[in-house]
């Protein structure tokens, strides 16, 4: 994440807000902060992200986000205390970036943020792509295509995946892997990684394609390489 980003906190709960600025800043992120839906609506200047609380004083923030899509062209993370899949879907739909449940966890919401930022910024460099055979990444779409047909992947397996593209033939650590994705240090007992290689391992063993694996080397990490069969014989 960038060192300078800047977030505009949408929250009328002042000791959650005041919580959160203190967290995000110690991360180096610049916070700004309305307490109501017209406040934000007043605030000048350009922002990565916004946080945005759906139960405001002065409104709701579905109500809120199409006024906010028009000024900023940012993604929108909603914070609420309404946590039923049907607020989370109707959420969703109505175009935001993500959704958090309150209470809030600090390391979710930076990670939340992270990714975020990180899946905005491949949309502004629309020609990036990362390329090895005929396996390509499109940062821009944020699509990955196999001999020319997309492969279905969640974002984290996106960004699992373009990691190891980087890397191929390389073992790549845990820690490491952890560090660039969650935008922390290992703490050694987190598997969500682990558990999304395994399921990315899964959907590419299902295409059955020659040469392409994720090896897990045991005490050291993963090893990823895209060999296709001309180049095996």
């Amino acid at each position: 994440m960038h060192q300078h980003s800047q977030i505009l906190l949408i929250e009328d709960d002042a000791g959650l807000a005041l919580g959160i600025a203190e967290y995000l800043s110690e991360q180096g992120v610049m916070l700004s902060h309305a307490p109501d839906a017209d406040s934000a609506l007043r605030i000048t200047g350009n922002f990565d992200l916004i946080l945005c609380d759906i139960m405001l004083p002065d409104g709701n923030g579905f109500e809120l986000l199409p006024l906010l899509q028009k000024r900023w062209t940012c993604p929108v993370v909603f914070l609420t205390a309404l946590s039923s899949a049907q607020d989370q879907i109707e959420g969703l739909e109505a175009g935001a970036a993500d959704y958090l449940c309150k209470p809030i966890d600090p390391s979710l919401l930076l990670a939340k943020i992270r990714s975020c930022l990180r899946a905005n910024q491949r949309l502004q460099q629309p020609s990036r792509q990362i390329t090895l055979h005929d396996l390509v990444m499109d940062l821009g779409l944020n699509q990955a295509r196999l001999a020319g047909k997309p492969l279905q992947l969640t974002s984290l397996e996106f960004d699992i995946l373009c990691f190891f593209m980087t890397r191929p033939g390389l073992i790549v650590s845990r820690e490491l892997l952890f560090q660039h994705l969650v935008g922390r240090e290992y703490d050694g007992l987190c598997r969500a990684i682990d558990i999304r290689i395994s399921r990315l391992r899964k959907h590419l063993e299902q295409l059955q394609v020659q040469g392409l694996s994720i090896i897990t080397v045991r005490g050291q990490g993963y090893l990823f390489n895209y060999l296709p069969q001309q180049q095996l014989t």
